[in-house]
This record gives structure tokens, C-alpha cells and sequence, in this order.
């Protein structure tokens, strides 16, 4: 039996690719159905620090009881609903192909390869794709022609369902026991333990629940890092007309990405009439810039474990120097006349919710935290992972799409699975 942990994109994509090669899996994911997407969004914004899970309270009692965990310095979510954050966030989508290639193993054209293919997944989950062009406004703004989905995975789910992708709800990851290609489960409905043998494994539940699972699993394995592209906020006086509410930054050394809202789409980031809102940011003069700030930069998300309680902590990137991004923002100020930064503030580490990298592709098989190029677990049996763990950088780009065309290329690809 194939097994794949998680029901989020990441998930049923590894579903659609194994089917594509006429290989049967079975998803398997604690999947309550998601009843409400505002009021993680509110948590999210309000709280200070700490684990924000998108659940039900029974659900979330169970999942803590599970896998205790202590917070420091730090906030993210994690949703354990069926289809995951696809349910609370939606996506930005990029342009195919469109990543930072320069410390992957991965080549453009090796993704581009399966261009069709990722086309037609998006058709299937009913997101219209276009390839729009980005345009350098000047030499610090680069304009993003992207567009915004809100759909989830349920017309995908319903698309696998006919395929004879098997769906298990319930089931909560808690261990591998990797001698014997078992997987342990907690079946949180009739709260008892099942052990599933498995001929191969897919870690697709997201790089924190990955990481968690794994800590469980593997003794010599004391630590995990996450990269993050850090989240800031910043008050934005625009100047010039922009044709899209996305761009890049230069500022100095340092690079991010901003999307801008009006108080207009903020109001209605809780509302039906969301996407409506944002056609009309060009009759608004300030806005709030959702930043990104570039990995190299950003703050690390440290996983570890102590007896039976996970220690998650952000850690501040010491190459980081805040009085040279401040100097840097003012310099850029003066030179651009497009928009100015006049205030900004940076969010804790891991609230961008843009974590990866933990797990990279490399071709060095002795580095026990790497995966090969078709995303198999260094010396590890039939285990694979196939979410943004196992990407090399967190791009300021929105990585949706490239993480999905990824998974498309790791298993279309393998001739041994």
C-alpha cells in the first residue's frame, strides 16, 4: 500500500501524479471538514506568539494532546482540516517556472518539461492560468503580474475520488517505524492506535508536521530548520499608477516582495466581495504592504525535540542588521518616486507562513536531513517527501506553484517508483 500524509495541494498533487503513472494511493489525514476561514485569519493577526491551529476545539485538544508542543519566539498555522491552509489563504499564482534557481539542483527546463501537465492540474482544481509578463518599473521595483485564487482542493479531492484515490479521514502521522515500513496512526475518532503497513511513504502534511514526524521517527535526528521569507508590514504612499498590486524590491541588499491592500481589501479579506475589492487599489493612495523578506535574511524556525514535548523557536538571522535596512529604506525612498516606505514592522519569525528548505535536494546521499531529486528521504526506505520541506530556497515568489509543478516532476519522472 502507498500512502501519502496529507490532504492539503501538496498532497493530493503527489495523489494525481502516482495516478498519472496508474499507481493507487491512499490519503490519509486527521480531515475534518473546514466549517469557518475568518476566524484563524483574526487569531492569526491578533496573536502574539505560539501554535494558531485552524480546527475545532475537540479536534485541537486531540492534536495537542498528541504532539505537545512548546512555542518561543515564533507564530504560525497549521490547519489539520481536510484540503489544510488551502482553506484559509487560497494563492497567489505565479508564473509557471518562475523561481530562484541559483542554489538548486533543480533546472528551469527540468520543470518546464512538465509545463502541460501542471496546466492541466490547475484546470482540474479550477484556477485559470495565464502567463503574464512582469515589467521593471525601475531599478529598484520590479512590477508582478499575478493574479489571486481562493480555490481549495475539493474539486481536485473530487476528481481523485472517481480515479480510485482512496481517502482516509481521522488518522493522525504519529510515528514510522521505519525497520519494519509501519506506519502508526492515532485514529482520533475511536481513539485508538492502527499500524498500516506501507510498500512506500509520502510526507506531504507541511514542513512543520513533516519535521515533527520525522523527529519522532528517526533518533539521530535531533534538530530541523526551517527557512522563512520573513513577514513585515509597511504603510506605502504610492505616487505613480501601478497595473498590479504586486511588485519586488530592491533595497540595497536586502530584496522582498509586497502585496498591497487598501483599508478597502482588508475590510474585505473577511468578506464574499474579497477579490472584487482588490480590482479597485489603483483609486486609493496608502496602503498597507505585505511584505516578504528574502531568505537570506530572514529568521530560521528551529524544531527539536525534549522527552515527549516539541521545542519550536524562531531565531533572528544575525546577517539581518535592522539600522542598515532602516538606512537602506531611506535611500530607497529618495531615489524611487514610484512609492515611498513610510512606516514598516516586522512580523514574528514563521508568521509569513512561508516555510521550507528543511529538507533540500542533494546529491550528497550521506546528509541524513536531504533527499535525492525525486524527493526519496537520505537512508531511508521507500520514504518520500513531497511538500516544501524539500525545497532549496523560500523564495519571495509565490512558490504554489512551482512546489506543485515540482512534485509533478519528482514522480512523472522517477522510473523506479
Amino acid at each position: 500500500m502507498i500512502y501519502i500524509i496529507g490532504s492539503g495541494f501538496s498532497g493530493l498533487t503527489t495523489a494525481y501524479a502516482l495516478n498519472k503513472k496508474g499507481i493507487k494511493s491512499t490519503v490519509i489525514s486527521p480531515g475534518e471538514k473546514n466549517k469557518t476561514k475568518n476566524i484563524s485569519l483574526i487569531k492569526y493577526l491578533l496573536k502574539n506568539n505560539g501554535e494558531i491551529l485552524n480546527n475545532s476545539n475537540f479536534l485541537s485538544k486531540k492534536i495537542n494532546k498528541l504532539n505537545k508542543t512548546n512555542v518561543i519566539n515564533c507564530k504560525y498555522l497549521l490547519s489539520h482540516m481536510e484540503g489544510g491552509q488551502s482553506n484559509i489563504w487560497g494563492g497567489v499564482v505565479g508564473n509557471i517556472g518562475e523561481y530562484n534557481y541559483n542554489d538548486s539542483l533543480i533546472k528551469k527546463s527540468e520543470i518546464l518539461k512538465y509545463k502541460k501537465e501542471i496546466i492541466n492540474l490547475l484546470k482540474i482544481i479550477k484556477i485559470k492560468y495565464k502567463k503574464k509578463k512582469n515589467k521593471k518599473i525601475n531599478n529598484y521595483l520590479l512590477e508582478k503580474n499575478y493574479s489571486v485564487s481562493k480555490k481549495d482542493v475539493s474539486n481536485l479531492k473530487r476528481y481523485l475520488i472517481k480515479k480510485k484515490v482512496i481517502f482516509k479521514n481521522n488518522l493522525f502521522a504519529k510515528k514510522i517505524d521505519l525497520k519494519n515500513s509501519i506506519l502508526n496512526v492515532h485514529d482520533i475518532k475511536n481513539n485508538n492506535q492502527i499500524s498500516l503497513p506501507y510498500a512506500k511513504l509520502f510526507l506531504s502534511c507541511g514542513p512543520i508536521e513533516t519535521s515533527k514526524l520525522i523527529l519522532n521517527s528517526i533518533n539521530n535526528i535531533k534538530k530541523i530548520v526551517l527557512k522563512e521569507t520573513q513577514h513585515f508590514y509597511a504603510l506605502i504612499k504610492v505616487n505613480h499608477k501601478l497595473k498590479s498590486r504586486f511588485f519586488d524590491a530592491t533595497c540595497g541588499k536586502y530584496n522582498f516582495s509586497c502585496q498591497l491592500y487598501s483599508l478597502k481589501n482588508i475590510v474585505g479579506l473577511f468578506f464574499k466581495n474579497y477579490l472584487k475589492n482588490l480590482n479597485s487599489f489603483n483609486k486609493n493612495k496608502y496602503f498597507i504592504g505585505q511584505c516578504y523578506l528574502n531568505s537570506n535574511y530572514s529568521g530560521k524556525v528551529n524544531i527539536s525535540k525534549k522527552s515527549s514535548k516539541f521545542i519550536i523557536e524562531g531565531k533572528p538571522n544575525l546577517r539581518f542588521n535592522i539600522s542598515q535596512f532602516k538606512t537602506d529604506i531611506k535611500k530607497f525612498n529618495k531615489k524611487n518616486e514610484v512609492l515611498k516606505i513610510k512606516k514598516f514592522f516586522f512580523n514574528k519569525i514563521g508568521a509569513s507562513n512561508h516555510l521550507g528548505g528543511s529538507i533540500p535536494v542533494t546529491s550528497n546521499s550521506n546528509i541524513k536531513l536531504g533527499v535525492s531529486k525525486f524527493g526519496k528521504l537520505n537512508n531511508q526506505r521507500n520514504i518520500y517527501i513531497s511538500d516544501s520541506s524539500i525545497l532549496n530556497d523560500i523564495d519571495i515568489s509565490p512558490i504554489t506553484i512551482f512546489s506543485l509543478n515540482n512534485i509533478l516532476r519528482m514522480i512523472l519522472s522517477n522510473k523506479k517508483i
